[in-house]
């Protein structure tokens, strides 16, 4: 959530895929390898909300889209924090997430839940309007969510997770994002793992082990003050890795702490399909993550570090398989 975190500049390459903005559509990504570079990197994460209905292991997927042109007529859904909106025919809510909206010490801000129309369909996204960038926190980290987290509780959107990492054959997440925002933000895909593979009704962020995000795009080139552990190619994209011990939570909502672990990818996207399992893997050979630990959700993220923005989901579809039978 907070650490000791600064802006530092890489180059920076933008690449995009070629992904349909059509509803509910699906494609795939795979794997890499590891090398070695002095330390930097790191920065906080977010808390959040999950909510809707389900829960056992089984595959599945939640995706939400949109497409079409013609002139978007936008409207706010909520600007009240936490507020869930889940979206229809999908296993994904949203998530006004104001995690740590006491870093703005009073001064002004809003953050709203948005949808709009485009031609026929209907798309979904969020605006926020923050202070300027105040070391070493985050202020809040707007969301769609795939499934259960332990800070929230309550039922899953989806009967694929939680899941034991070890009974997941992959994890791979599909989205595509119009993203237009000052640069002090990430977008990040986030996985809280904890010990039990139960959502269950109560909140319990003291099961929480560890906190692993995939940052896509950092374009305030935000970094510095944790654990480096070198650089890792998966399913194409080449990572920097950083991890942290003891992660506090900075918004005082517990006292219990674990282990966080960041994937920065050395490639600028607002667009990708992604195979999760990849890194969860990559964390076990590292030893920062026991693979009998269960991940709760999938979460798309801007963390908001300061300043303005607007994201627009195209496309958020996650798919949990389990092992094949042999």
């Amino acid at each position: 959530m907070t650490i000791g975190l600064a802006p530092h500049l890489y180059p920076r390459l933008y690449i995009a895929c070629s992904l349909a903005a059509a509803l509910a559509s699906v494609s795939a990504c795979d794997p890499g390898s590891t090398s070695d570079e002095p330390a930097s990197g790191g920065r906080p994460s977010g808390t959040g909300g999950s909510t809707a209905s389900g829960g056992s292991p089984s595959a599945s997927g939640g995706a939400v889209g949109t497409g079409g042109a013609a002139s978007p007529r936008a409207s706010d859904i909520s600007c009240t924090p936490w507020h869930r909106e889940p979206i229809p025919g999908t296993q994904t809510v949203l998530v006004n997430n104001t995690w740590n909206e006491q870093w703005a010490d009073g001064q002004p801000h809003t953050q709203c839940l948005r949808r709009r129309s485009i031609g026929t369909r209907e798309q979904f996204g969020w605006t926020w309007s923050w202070p300027t960038y105040k070391p070493y926190s985050s202020y809040a980290a707007p969301e769609v969510v795939f499934g259960w987290k332990a800070w929230d509780g309550g039922a899953s959107t989806t009967a694929a997770l939680p899941r034991r990492i070890d009974a997941l054959e992959s994890l791979t997440v599909d989205f595509s994002v119009e993203l237009t925002a000052e640069p002090m933000h990430a977008l990040n895909t986030t996985m809280w793992i904890t010990t039990s593979d139960v959502a269950t009704e109560e909140k319990n962020p003291a099961d929480i082990r560890n906190e692993i995000m995939v940052w896509f795009s950092n374009p305030g080139a935000l970094g510095g003050g944790i654990q480096y552990d070198g650089q890792v190619t998966l399913g194409a994209i080449p990572f920097k890795v950083w991890h942290q011990v003891n992660q506090p939570d900075a918004s005082g909502g517990t006292t219990h702490t674990w282990t966080m672990i960041i994937y920065e990818a050395q490639v600028d996207l607002h667009e990708a399909v992604f195979d999760l399992k990849l890194v969860l893997d990559d964390a076990t050979q590292k030893a920062l993550v026991d693979p009998t630990h269960a991940v709760g959700g999938v979460e798309l993220i801007t963390e908001i570090f300061g300043g303005s923005g607007e994201l627009w989901l195209d496309r958020f579809k996650v798919e949990a398989m389990p092992p094949t039978r042999k």
